[in-house]
C-alpha cells in the first residue's frame, strides 16, 4: 500500500481532510479521523449528508478515484469516533429508500411438477383416510400389547422373597409402641 509523508510544519497549508479524495462534497461536520463507510448513489450523497449534519456526524463523499464515469458511485467517509450511529443513520435511510424489485430465480420444481397431476380428494374422503389412519396406529399398539406385553412385564412378577428378620416383615402380628 502506498502511503504518503508530509512534514508537519506542510500541514498548516493543507485542509483538515487532505487525505480524503479530491474533489468531493462534506457536511460540514468537523471530524479528526475519517473511516470509508459505503459507496453511495450519487443522488443519495445529498440526502444522506443532510441527515449525518443533523445528527452532529462529520460525513464526506467523494468519486473513488480512477472512475470518470458519470454514474459511478461515490465513497461515504465518516467520523471514526462516530462509525456506529453513522451506520445507524445511513441503515435507516437506506430501509426507507424504495428497493428495486429484484428477479426471482426460476425453479426447476414447477416445471417438473407440471407434468404430474395428482387429483386433489375430496375433504371427506381425506378425513376418512386420516382417521383411518390413526385407528390403525391405535389397533396395532393394542395388539402389540396384548401379545408382547404379558412376556415384557414378567420380570417384575419374579420377586425374590426377603430373607431378612425385619419385624414387621416376617411377623404380621408384631406392632410398634411409642416409648
Amino acid at each position: 500500500m502506498l502511503s504518503r509523508v508530509i512534514p508537519l510544519e506542510y500541514l498548516k497549508e493543507r485542509d483538515i481532510m487532505f487525505w480524503l479524495p479530491p474533489g468531493g462534497q462534506d457536511n460540514d461536520v468537523w471530524a479528526d479521523t475519517w473511516v470509508n463507510l459505503a459507496e453511495l448513489d450519487p443522488a443519495d450523497v445529498a440526502p444522506v449528508l443532510d441527515l449525518l449534519r443533523d445528527s452532529d456526524i462529520g460525513g464526506y463523499a467523494a468519486r473513488p478515484r480512477g472512475l470518470n464515469t458519470a454514474g459511478a458511485g461515490r465513497q461515504l467517509y465518516v467520523d471514526r469516533e462516530q462509525i456506529h450511529r453513522a451506520t445507524d443513520v445511513v441503515m435507516l435511510f437506506l430501509r426507507g429508500k424504495e428497493q428495486p424489485v429484484m428477479p426471482r430465480a426460476e425453479r426447476i420444481a414447477p416445471k417438473i411438477r407440471s407434468r404430474f397431476k395428482i387429483p386433489a380428494l375430496p375433504p371427506a374422503v381425506a378425513m376418512a383416510l386420516q382417521i383411518a389412519f390413526v385407528a390403525g396406529l391405535i389397533a396395532l399398539g393394542m395388539a402389540f400389547a396384548y401379545y408382547r406385553g404379558a412376556s415384557m412385564l414378567e420380570h417384575r412378577s419374579h420377586l425374590p422373597a426377603s430373607t431378612s428378620n425385619t419385624p414387621g416383615m416376617t411377623n404380621p402380628s408384631w406392632t410398634y409402641h411409642r416409648p
